[in-house]
């Protein structure tokens, strides 16, 4: 198998408490060599947690050490420059979502994807889930789809990283800092089209592009599965909560419906992602638990019809192995022509334009 020298943009929370721990243990695949990030502090501590050969503040320090590839997980403004430094180098790069907070981000990692003709996958990594890939194997036709319901509640990360040898990046320079949140708030409003209050930027920036992202890009993952397009719009919004709840709902081509609902609660350290395929004969549920807990599976239940009054349920167990795993797993292979990508730039950016639709559709409603 051949082993890809590697690096990782960005050593924050799920770059340290997911990327980094498994690019280290996947070595059969991986040389996970180097690091960037703008806090030498964080820099340090990665590099003697896994030995790493080269460190430096930002990615021009990684293009010229011999990389084959990097995984992306710096702050979602910075996602577009990143990849296409990346790409441009001849860098295979797996980028976390969102893949970018504007259109014309996206469309600009499209065209260096296209011009480089490196390999970009989105870090979807919950279309990864053991369990998530037995479901899609249940779904019936999609014309027996009536309704996909998802709700989430989310007290964010901080119950379940506790645990973990976090090192937070507190020395990261002010300017750098500033620098960072004026560029996140110009490509907000470019995709809100207007200025934003900040709750409204916080329901655009956390709430529907950072937090429903997985969501959406869950159910694009089934309606690919059953064979039918993700719209590019939603017929029903709304936020709320201060822009910490957010929703959207559209139509399917066979009649059925899908509603998302994401709501940050941190007065209660619970995570439940509910994933409910309503059909004509079967209910499918997957719940996800919180991203951060390791060999925590995945529920799968499947409910039936078993007479005229009587229900069976029937729970699957698939596997123990990690999301997280074997997101990059399947990045390894397509890097290197054994299989194709699996979660494209295209379906990322339509993932974005349908939450930016939803975004604006339910400020129109306030």
């Amino acid at each position: 198998m051949k082993r890809l020298r590697v690096g990782l943009v960005g050593a924050g929370l799920v770059g340290q408490a997911e990327h980094a721990f498994y690019l280290w243990e996947e070595r059969e695949r991986f040389e996970f060599v180097a690091l960037a990030d703008a806090s030498a502090s964080v820099r340090e501590a990665i590099k003697q947690r896994y030995g790493l050969q080269h460190v430096c503040a930002d990615i021009n320090g990684l293009l010229t050490r011999g990389l084959d590839a990097v995984v992306i997980a710096a702050p979602d403004a910075l996602h577009p420059d990143l990849a296409v430094a990346a790409l441009e180098a001849g860098l295979h790069v797996l980028c976390e979502k969102p893949l970018a907070l504007t259109l014309p981000g996206c469309d600009r990692i499209a065209a260096a994807r296209d011009r480089s003709g490196r390999v970009l996958q989105v870090a979807y990594m919950k279309r990864h889930d053991p369990a998530y890939k037995r479901a899609l194997e249940l779904l019936p036709d999609l014309a027996d789809v009536k309704l996909i319901s998802v709700e989430v509640n989310d007290p964010d990360f901080e119950p379940f990283i506790a645990h973990l040898p976090m090192t937070w990046p507190n020395d990261i320079p002010a300017a750098l800092r500033s620098e960072s949140r004026a560029a996140t708030a110009v490509q907000l409003r470019q995709s809100a089209g207007s200025d934003l209050t900040e709750s409204a930027a916080r329901a655009l920036g956390s709430g529907y592009l950072s937090a429903m992202v997985h969501d959406v890009a869950v159910v694009h993952g089934m309606l690919a599965h059953l064979g039918s397009e993700m719209p590019r719009a939603v017929d029903q919004a709304a936020w709320f909560d201060d822009g910490r709840g957010v929703q959207l709902a559209f139509g399917l081509a066979s009649g059925g419906r899908v509603s998302i609902t994401h709501l940050t609660l941190p007065g209660v350290p619970d995570y439940t992602e509910r994933v409910t395929a309503y059909c004509t004969d079967r209910i499918i549920e997957l719940v996800f638990p919180a991203p951060y807990l390791r060999h925590e599976p995945t529920r799968l239940t499947v409910k039936h019809g078993a007479g005229r009054h009587a229900l069976e349920t029937v729970d699957y167990r698939p596997s123990y192995e990690e999301a997280f795993r074997e997101q990059l797993r399947a990045f390894h292979a397509a890097a290197c022509g054994d299989a194709p990508v699996s979660t494209p730039v295209e379906q990322a950016r339509c993932d974005i334009e349908l939450l930016i639709s939803a975004f604006r559709k339910a400020a129109a409603a306030r």
